[in-house]
This record gives structure tokens, C-alpha cells and sequence, in this order.
């Protein structure tokens, strides 16, 4: 029997099945068999055992018993399972809807360890599929053992998926060793209501220089863009290029702008290095951008992280400095409920395997929206009550707003938008009579982010940035008299508000702009920071004696760890923990919680991560652990100012780790490494209340964030330390991962007071201190 995979899934408990609580138990597990004679063995037995507990089993067969005992059910592996939760129904429907006879699909298997039974299986479903008219799309099979992913794409007639039961006539939907079928890589991009005006003005910034450190995998920018002219290092080896058209290269122009600049509308902080630039869509030909449907998306992702930072015997790597790599993009077929997609798994093995950091939009949701509101109420500016009505209905709608893949990526730093950009309106603009903020000026969620929870449950999405205000407005013909049916506009719009972005002009004008909205933008302007902290540590590194510089090795984790570092709920904490502690599901104690799904760790203030004061002082912190007991720990010590001992001194602690595990794909656990902090609440140098978010769910991903504040009149000695314990251990087992294997983690700390107490800790903290770690 092999093996193949644990998934998480909920199912109630019965009479003989049960947890003392009698709670939904989670857990499926499917298994490979070498023939069908052995799974009809299995079921058999099952048979036997389900009917009377104590019957007997042949010699040899006893231990079924015992493995029997611990399952609900034993069943066939059926059509319907192949196709749960992979969207294809949804494609289907599209295919149909666009008069389509031939559907493209992608097939993922078993995986098998022999490459023999592999080489089997492939062929089995090659027969099988010729015999209704279809084919394997050739060259498209892919083998990545690392994480157990073997898959090729394939044609079939529409036809062919009528009956998607186990009862269909159709011999490949049920061919033995296919594990799924899904949609091929789902991220297309509309081009038809995108609109530009010319830059009013001559941009001017300095020329970049030196190997680029953020990389941003989209569509093809344009290049030549007088925003982004000599700031991209363009690769692209699949000759993409020549399928855009005039005016068609938008996405990736529009992304590759925030990332160099940031928000247009604002005070511009240019990445001073050039990014690289490798496009992973193209223009489909009438109305938008899109993966290639010939191949693979993972092997596209593959081939082109390989070529980035590793090369191979023919070619040396054409970026090898590159540290983070931006996502933009999500398959709108996958939202994440419980099973983890082959994109994110992917993601989360190459952080690992080539130390990168990903930053992952969370995903837009634009389908419409019914707000129960009285229609006369709807108009700017909308009242504030209507507001936090808007936001109460969006939170409870979480089960269709669910992350898109790969943001469910544990490795990743996953970001959702808040609904703000840095843009100037007149409210009295007759073009806002009709187009309604539903969202408070600057800083709620915004009306189009998508929510929570990760893998078991983790943080996602992470962090919140700045994704342009989404205006909506009422359906043609809206009709209700105790609602209203609201629409998302497409952008990009040629006025704002918005996130200001380059774009090509409808001619392919290189001096055009438009304002956009969006987790996309949100993200790139979590890269564009990124790309400026590191050249902060860069700088840290100058000013550092040898034995104080931080190797570039360990920029990835630290970046991590730094970005989320900004992230508070801030005021708007009380806000969402009001609403949610309402929700009829929802016990008190789990508001901290449930409120991280929607918000993460909040929005990130770049300010605090990029410089300390004379009140706030961050500290941070590297290393490399494993689980082995001799090295499964680091001690750090954060030096406490005594000119604020015995004093009633508001204080606020932040602590954050980052670093990137390897993932066991077969395991429920599925992440190997877990580190952690302790709960700096039970220090014992520090009184602080309980921290802002949830202890528990703070430790199941890879950042760990937390806020405390404490305002006693606590003591410190001279030469006083609050002790901060980097702890590693295994979490999902991997009889491959020996404990040598070396995890790298980023570490910052920050201690603030407030600006009215007349002491300057920076100096005093900065004297004193002599970061020491030992093992």
C-alpha cells in the first residue's frame, strides 16, 4: 500500500466514531495500490470489519484490524473525488457558455515512486482518453519529484464530462491513477475597459544601477515606458513578446510600475536597482493576457526560477541576485478550503530550495454584491453606519471570498488590500454621483480583498497594503427596495482615486498612465518596499564592522520578518472585533482569532520599518537552526533602557520571526520546521497585557508576529536584559530531512514609548547594546 497524501477535511462524528468532544474530526487519506486486486482485497476486508468488529481476519491480515479501528470509512477513490473542489464544473460551465467542442484540462496523477508504474499510468490514460477523440497535449507532462507532482495537460470533447459520477461510460475519468482534473492555469487579465491619460508632466528620477534584487514574474511590460525606461531587465526566452499587440501589455506594465515607484500619486521613492522582468503571460489575441495554454504552469515557473538564480551546465544564472520575486497573479478556479494547490506547494518548495522570498496577492473578488441598505441611503458621502454595515455583510460572505491560489503559499508573504490609495478627489465630481465609496475614506478593508484562513489554519492573508479605492455602483435596472445590487467597475480609470499606475496608451504610448485598484497593486507596493528595505540593510552593512554585516543569504527571511514587523490593526481593531464578536458562530475567545482571517497582521506602516526614533528602537537578529537538540535554539538579548525604570511608562513590544520550512506534501502538517517565540506576556522582566492577535494562530505558518503593550512601573537593573528565545523543532515528520538540514530565520524586535516622555531610549539602548547568540 502507498500512501499518498493526508487532506484536511471535516466529517461528523457518529457512534463509533468520536472525539470526546464529539466536534467534526478532520482528516482523509488516500491510498495508492499496486492493482485493482489489492484495492478489492482492502474493501473487502473493510466489508468484513464494518459489519462485525471482532470477526476474525486470516493469518498476516490481523494488523488491518488495528488500522481499521482508526478510520470511519473505506471507499473507492470515484470520479466525483477527482474533481472536488478543482473548479472544473465552474470551467466547464464557461466552455459551454462560449460554444466551445473541445475542452483543455489539466490531468494530475499518483505519484507513484517507481518510474516504471509511473511510465504505466501515464499510458494507461493516453489509451483511454484517444478512445473519445481526445489527446495528450505532447511535451506536456511534468515529473517534480520534490513535491510528489506529476501532471500533463490534455484535450477531450466537452461531451465527455456530461456525467462527471462514477457511473460514466467514459474510461478516463476513471482511470486508475488520476488524482485530479483540473482547469489548466487560470490567470487572465482584461484588457477591453482598460483607459489611459498622458502623464502631465516629465518624470524625472535617477538612473538605476547595480544587479537587480526583486524580480516580478507577470505580463510583458513595456519596457520602453518613459516611467520604466532602463529600470527592467526584460528576460523572456519563450518569445512572448511577439504575441502582444499595441496597447495589449498592461498587467505587467502596471505592476512593474508600483514596484519601481510605488502609488504615482505620491512622494516617490524609486527602487534605486533595475528589476528583472520575466513575463509568464501573453496576450491571448482579443481581449486580455493569460498563461500559456500549451504548458504546464509549474513548468513554466520552474524552467524560469532555475534560469533566474541557478542556471544550469550550459548557461550561468541571469539574475543570481534576485531575493524577491513578486506575484501578482491567482487562479480564479482555486480558492483555498482545504486543499493546498500544486501552484502554492510549489512556491513554498522553491523559497526553500532557492531562498526567495514570494509576495503573493491575496486575490480580487468582483463578482456582484447584495448590500441590504435602503436604496435612498445609498449616495456619497455614505453615512458611517452604512459603512460598517457594508464591512459587517463583506466579513460574513467569507466562505465566497476565500484567497486565491497560491496564496495559501505558508513560505510566502501573502497580501490583502485595505481600500486607500495616496490620491486627491473631489467629492462633488459629478462622475462620484453615481460611483459610492461603500468603505471609510482611507483605511477598511477593501470591498474587493479576499479572506482566510492558510494551511491549518494559519495567518492569510499576512499583511495589509494600500490597493486603491474601489468605487461601486448600483446594477442597470436595480430594482430593490431594502437592497441594492452592486457592481465592481473594471479598471483603469483615467482619473482617480486609484493606485497611479504606468500603462501603455490604446496605441501602445509610452508616456500614459491610469488608476488602478486591487490586491495586485497591493502587492507591488509590498515588493517596491521590499526592494527599499534592502538597500537600508545594504547601507546597515556599510556602517557595520565584518563581524556585524548581515550576508545577503539572509536577506529574504529578514525582509520578511521586517515587512510584517509595521503590521497593526490599529485603530480599527475594535471596529472588526465588535462586528465579529456578533457573529452567531463565534465564542469570545475566539474573536482574536477570526479576526486575524480577514485582516492578517494588519496594515504594514513603512515608516516604522524603515527607521527608528528617539522613542522607538527595533532591533534585529539572524540565524540558522535545526531540530537537533544541540543547535534547536538561539538567545538573544534586547538591552532595557533604565531611564525608564519604576516610571508609569506606556511601553509597546513587538516581536516578529520569518523564516521559510520545507513542506512534507503527504503530511496534514505539511510544514517540517517550526519555529517560535514564547508568549512575551509571561516575561519576567516586562508586565504585558495579552497580545493583540491570537498566541495559537500566530504559531502555525512561517511569521510570527505579536503586539504587546504594558504601562506598570517595572524595575530594571543596570545592565538589564529582556531575554528573546528563537526555539526550532520539528513539526510534520520527513524521513528525508535529516536534522542537519539548516533552517534561516530573520528576527526583529522593537520597543517603543510614547513620544511625550522626555528620555531618549534609542541612545541609551544603543550604548548598551551587545547583541549575543549562543547555541
Amino acid at each position: 500500500m502507498f500512501f499518498l497524501k493526508e487532506q484536511l477535511e471535516e466529517f461528523e462524528p457518529d457512534e463509533d466514531f468520536y472525539k470526546g468532544d464529539h466536534k467534526p474530526y478532520p482528516g482523509r487519506v488516500i491510498a495508492s495500490m499496486v492493482n485493482k486486486k489489492s484495492i478489492d482485497e482492502i474493501i473487502r476486508l473493510w466489508n468484513i470489519f464494518d459489519k462485525d468488529r471482532d470477526a476474525p481476519f486470516d493469518t498476516g491480515l490481523a494488523k488491518f484490524k488495528d488500522l481499521f479501528k482508526k478510520l470511519n470509512k473505506v471507499r473507492h477513490y470515484t470520479v466525483e473525488d477527482r474533481l472536488l473542489d478543482t473548479g472544473l464544473s465552474s470551467y466547464l460551465e464557461e466552455i459551454r457558455e462560449m460554444g466551445q467542442d473541445i475542452v483543455r484540462f489539466e490531468v494530475e496523477f499518483t505519484y507513484p515512486e517507481s518510474r516504471e508504474r509511473r511510465d504505466r499510468a501515464f499510458d494507461e490514460f493516453h489509451r483511454l482518453i484517444k478512445e473519445v477523440g481526445g489527446n495528450v497535449i505532447h511535451g506536456s507532462r511534468l515529473e517534480l519529484a520534490s513535491i510528489q507532482y506529476f501532471a500533463c495537460l490534455a484535450d477531450a470533447p466537452v461531451s465527455a464530462f456530461e456525467n462527471i459520477t462514477n457511473q460514466t461510460n467514459v474510461r478516463f475519468l476513471r482511470a486508475s491513477h488520476v488524482l485530479y482534473f483540473r482547469p489548466p492555469g487560470q490567470s487572465s487579465v482584461s484588457a477591453e475597459s482598460n483607459e489611459t491619460v498622458e502623464l502631465e508632466s516629465e518624470f524625472q528620477a535617477e538612473e538605476p544601477f547595480g544587479d537587480p534584487f526583486v524580480a516580478v514574474f507577470d505580463g510583458l511590460p513595456l519596457e520602453n515606458h518613459e516611467l520604466l525606461q532602463g529600470r527592467l531587465v526584460v528576460d523572456d526566452p519563450d518569445g512572448f513578446a511577439s504575441k502582444y499587440v499595441a496597447g495589449s501589455r498592461i498587467h505587467g506594465t502596471g505592476v512593474a510600475s508600483t514596484i519601481c515607484h510605488g502609488d504615482l500619486n505620491g512622494e516617490r521613492q524609486s527602487l534605486v536597482r533595475p528589476i528583472y522582468a520575466r513575463p509568464v503571460m501573453h496576450y491571448n489575441g482579443f481581449d486580455g493576457e493569460e498563461f500559456p495554454q500549451d504548458r504546464l504552469l509549474i513548468d513554466l515557473l520552474h524552467s524560469a526560477f532555475v534560469r533566474m538564480v541557478k542556471g544550469n551546465h550550459q548557461e550561468a544564472p541571469v539574475a543570481p541576485r534576485v531575493k524577491v520575486v513578486n506575484s501578482s497573479l491567482g487562479d480564479r478556479f482555486r480558492p483555498f478550503r482545504k486543499e493546498m494547490s500544486s501552484w502554492a506547494k510549489f512556491l513554498d518548495w522553491a523559497a526553500y530550495e532557492y531562498n526567495l522570498l514570494f509576495i503573493v496577492s491575496a486575490g480580487n473578488f468582483v463578482s456582484p454584491i447584495k448590500f441590504t441598505i435602503d436604496p435612498a441611503e445609498f449616495r456619497n458621502p455614505i453615512s458611517e453606519e452604512g459603512k460598517k454595515s457594508f464591512l459587517d455583510q463583506m466579513l460574513r460572505q467569507d466562505f465566497n471570498r476565500k484567497i486565491l491560489s497560491p496564496a495559501e503559499s505558508i513560505n510566502s508573504l501573502t497580501v490583502g488590500a485595505l481600500n486607500k490609495d495616496m490620491a486627491e478627489i473631489d467629492p462633488s465630481n459629478p462622475m462620484f454621483f453615481a460611483r459610492i465609496n461603500v468603505s471609510a475614506d482611507h483605511g477598511y478593508l477593501a470591498p474587493y480583498s479576499r479572506f482566510g484562513w492558510g494551511m491549518n489554519g494559519s495567518v492569510k492573508p499576512d499583511i495589509l497594503m494600500p490597493g486603491g479605492r474601489a468605487l461601486l455602483r448600483r446594477a442597470p435596472a436595480d430594482r430593490g427596495t431594502d437592497h441594492v445590487n452592486l457592481n465592481f467597475e473594471q479598471g483603469g480609470f483615467t482619473n482617480p482615486p486609484g493606485i497611479r499606475v504606468a500603462s501603455a496608451g490604446p496605441e501602445g504610448q509610452t508616456n500614459h498612465v491610469s488608476y488602478q485598484f486591487g490586491t495586485t497593486f497591493s502587492a507591488a507596493q509590498t515588493t517596491h518596499l521590499a526592494g527599499n528595505l534592502m538597500e537600508v540593510l545594504l547601507q546597515l552593512n556599510q556602517e557595520s564592522g565584518p563581524s556585524q554585516q548581515i550576508a545577503e543569504s539572509y536577506f529574504p527571511v529578514l525582509v520578511k520578518a521586517l515587512i510584517a514587523h509595521g503590521a497593526n490593526l490599529g485603530e480599527n481593531y475594535s471596529l472588526f472585533r465588535d462586528l465579529i464578536r456578533e457573529f452567531p458562530s463565534v465564542e469570545n475567545n475566539q474573536v482574536k482569532a477570526r479576526t486575524a482571517a480577514y485582516t492578517g497582521y494588519g496594515e504594514v506602516n513603512a515608516p516604522r520599518v524603515l527607521y527608528c526614533t528617539a522613542h522607538r528602537v527595533t532591533l534585529i537578529g539572524i540565524g540558522e537552526l535545526t531540530w537537533h537538540e544541540q543547535e534547536s535554539a538561539h538567545i538573544f538579548k534586547f538591552p532595557l533602557p533604565t531611564s525608564i525604570s519604576s516610571q508609569v511608562v506606556q511601553k509597546t513590544l513587538v516581536t516578529t520571526l520569518a523564516w521559510f520550512s520545507p513542506c512534507n506534501v503527504w503530511s496534514n502538517k505539511y510544514r517540517i520546521a517550526h519555529l517560535y517565540l514564547s508568549n512575551f506576556r509571561n516575561n519576567e522582566d516586562l508586565t504585558l497585557e495579552d497580545g493583540m492577535y491570537d498566541f495559537r494562530k500566530t504559531s502555525r505558518g512561517t511569521l510570527q508576529h505579536q503586539v504587546y503593550e504594558g504601562n506598570r512601573a517595572d524595575a530594571f537593573i543596570e545592565g538589564g536584559f529582556l531575554i528573546v528565545k528563537v526555539n526550532c523543532r520539528k513539526d510534520a515528520s520527513d524521513s528525508e530531512l535529516k536534522f542537519w538540514k539548516r533552517i534561516k530565520y530573520g528576527l526583529a524586535v522593537t520597543l517603543e514609548i510614547p513620544d511625550t516622555v522626555e528620555v531618549d531610549i534609542y541612545e541609551e539602548i544603543r550604548e548598551a547594546i551587545r547583541t549575543q547568540v549562543r547555541a
